[in-house]
C-alpha cells in the first residue's frame, strides 16, 4: 500500500493497516473519513488556547497602557492642584506657610510615585519583576497570593 498526503497506509485510514479486505473496515472507512481525527481535534484545541492566549495578552496590555494614561493623569492633576494651591496660600495669609509647604511637598511625592509606576507600566518587564520576587522572597510572595486568591473567592462569592 502506498502513503497518502496524510501519512495514513492503506485504503481503510487507519495506521499500519496494510489491507482493506474486509468488510467491517470498508465500512469503518467511510464513518472514519468524514470525523476528525485526534490529531486535528488536539491540532484545532492548541490553535484556539493560543487564539484566546493571545487576545488575553492583547488585552491585558491595553489594559496597562490605560492604567499608565491614567496615572500620568493624575500626577498631572497633582501638581497642577499644587501650584494652584501655592498661589492661593501666597494671597491668603491665614494659611500657615510651613502647612502649605509640607502639603505641597506630599503632593509632589505622591505625583512623583505616580509617574514613576506609569513608567514602570509602559517600560517594566512585569514577568522578569515577578520572577525576581518569587526567588528572593517566596514566603511572602506565597502569603500575597493566597490573600488576593481569598479576596478574589469574596468577591466572586458575593457576587452570586
Amino acid at each position: 500500500m502506498e502513503r497518502n498526503a496524510d501519512d495514513i497506509y492503506g485504503a481503510t485510514g487507519n495506521r499500519g493497516a496494510t489491507t482493506g479486505s474486509s468488510s467491517s473496515m470498508e465500512a469503518g472507512s467511510a464513518s472514519s473519513q468524514s470525523t476528525v481525527t485526534p490529531e486535528q481535534a488536539a491540532t484545532e484545541a492548541k490553535a484556539a488556547a493560543q487564539s484566546k492566549l493571545n487576545q488575553a495578552k492583547d488585552k491585558a496590555r491595553q489594559l496597562q497602557t490605560n492604567l499608565a494614561d491614567r496615572l500620568d493623569a493624575q500626577a498631572e492633576k497633582l501638581r497642577n492642584r499644587k501650584h494652584t494651591a501655592t498661589l492661593a496660600g501666597a494671597a491668603d495669609a491665614t494659611v500657615g506657610v510651613a502647612s502649605a509647604d509640607r502639603m505641597g511637598d506630599v503632593q509632589e511625592s505622591v505625583a512623583r510615585g505616580m509617574h514613576k509606576s506609569a513608567d514602570w507600566l509602559r517600560n517594566g518587564d512585569l514577568r522578569a519583576d515577578i520572577e525576581r520576587q518569587v526567588r528572593e522572597n517566596p514566603g511572602r510572595t506565597l502569603l500575597v497570593a493566597v490573600g488576593v486568591g481569598y479576596l478574589l473567592g469574596k468577591a466572586i462569592r458575593r457576587d452570586r
